[in-house]
């Protein structure tokens, strides 16, 4: 893995310092463990794990303390950054309707999550610095991940065309998942919606 990168900083917190870690987490035992979750089902399995070990290559180390805001709903200006969580939780939260309520916990994520991909998807494909945050993100607890920069995919892209190319390819596949299911669950309300417009019309002609 790469000794260091450029981290973005967000409006209230700066993202810690890359680092290496004690000997316990060795450079080839974080690359192994990094490779072996970045081609898992909860991140990016088109991938072989000799591809995914290019692709840790050209990652960092990171250490984030618990309670630190990685990215905020919203915000473009982060650099653009794909995060691949080693160890901990992050919560990803979405901002609520009405001002004044706490922000809705959207889902949880554990070790072999992945967040921030799409923002290196928009990095490659167009000159724009990237599409807005969906969520904000928050370590519940201490992280250990390995990220990677929109500056280093775009090095792995000219260094490793082929590897640069899958790793687009997949996080495609990825969002093209995400999609479909998300599709999936708008029917899946219609239809209920449908069901229960059809129920309240009965119910209000017997009265």
């Amino acid at each position: 893995m790469a000794d260091n990168a450029a981290m973005p900083s967000s409006p209230d917190s700066t993202l810690p310092t890359p680092h290496r870690t004690d000997a316990a987490r060795s450079d080839s035992a974080v690359r192994a463990q990094a490779a072996q979750l970045l081609i898992a089902p909860t991140a990016l399995e088109a991938l072989t794990l000799e591809e995914a070990l290019t692709v840790v290559d050209y990652m960092a180390p990171l250490a984030i303390d618990a309670g630190v805001t990685i990215v905020y709903e919203g915000e473009t200006d982060d650099g653009g950054f794909m995060l691949l969580v080693l160890a901990g939780e992050v919560t990803v939260e979405s901002e609520p309707v009405q001002f004044d309520e706490d922000n809705l916990l959207v889902r949880v994520l554990g070790p072999g999550s992945l967040m921030g991909e799409l923002s290196l998807l928009d990095g490659a494909l167009s000159l724009l610095d990237g599409a807005p945050r969906s969520a904000t993100c928050v370590a519940s607890t201490d992280i250990f991940a390995a990220v990677l920069t929109r500056e280093r995919f775009l090095e792995l892209l000219r260094q490793d065309p082929r590897v640069g190319a899958k790793l687009l390819l997949a996080v495609s596949q990825r969002l093209a998942d995400h999609l479909r299911a998300t599709t999936h669950k708008l029917k899946l309300f219609a239809q209920m919606n449908k069901v229960l417009s059809a129920e309240l019309a009965r119910n209000s002609a017997r009265r």
